[in-house]
């Protein structure tokens, strides 16, 4: 995608680039605020793990039995979750967002297990500390488990920081166009500034999402938010054209 916006844009053709977007989270909608001056954009890792135990019948083997593919990453789950949150802040996230279980029968014990593990943070020696204790926990849970593990390569983009001077002309507009209404915050979205920012200086602005909801059909913004917004933008645009 860099690759692509590298033929595409000639950066000598810019100063910047501002990015306005719907939050996709509830932050600013729980504190009452109209608008989220982004302060930087999260990096993401994501990979895929398998756990291999047995497939037997699930009427005739006894539960000390089992080597339950389902149960290892049930048990993989609790566990994680336990040991993340020593290492990480309110703004860090984790995912099992697919799961794939073999051979996905009602009377068979699942033999094999495999899911997606996402995680993010807007600091990268934070991303790899909770790499390795995810790496660490799967390895422990298979071993207790007698269960094969791997990992698939990994996939990931690094921390982005917004650009100071445009970041300071919204902060200044906000402050101008939304008083006691408007706080910094890190995106925990990837956007378009993500890929953009290898070309040139990047910002954003959120407005509130109703509900904190987003990635489906029902997503939506307050107009009033949203010419907040507007307004907090036009005021911004002319400092950040002098800013640069």
């Amino acid at each position: 995608m860099a690759h692509f916006a590298g033929d595409a844009v000639d950066p000598a053709r810019f100063t910047g680039f501002v990015e306005c977007h719907i939050e996709q989270g509830p932050w600013l909608q729980e504190a009452g605020q109209a608008v989220g001056i982004v302060t930087d954009i999260v990096g993401i890792r994501d990979m895929t793990i398998t756990l291999v135990g047995e497939q037997s019948h699930a009427g005739t083997t006894p539960m000390h039995r089992r080597r339950d593919a389902f149960q290892a990453l049930s048990a993989f789950n609790a566990a994680l979750n336990d040991r993340l949150r020593n290492i990480v802040t309110p703004q860090s996230v984790w995912t099992i967002g697919h799961v794939s279980l073999h051979p996905g029968a009602h009377s068979i014990v699942p033999g094999r297990v495999t899911f997606s593990m996402q995680w993010r943070d807007g600091d990268s020696s934070r991303l790899k500390r909770m790499e390795n204790v995810i790496r660490q926990t799967a390895t422990e849970i298979a071993g207790q488990s007698g269960m094969a593990l791997s990992f698939s390569d990994m996939m990931g983009l690094e921390p982005v920081t917004m650009d100071p001077a445009l970041r300071a002309a919204l902060t200044s507009a906000a402050k101008a166009k939304a008083p006691d209404r408007w706080r910094e915050m890190p995106s925990g979205a990837l956007h378009d500034a993500t890929n953009v920012a290898i070309l040139m200086p990047v910002a954003m602005m959120f407005v509130p999402s109703i509900g904190g909801i987003s990635h489906t059909f029902t997503e939506d913004t307050a107009e009033d938010d949203l010419l907040t917004g507007l307004q907090v933008m036009a005021h911004a645009l002319p400092h950040m054209a002098k800013a640069n």
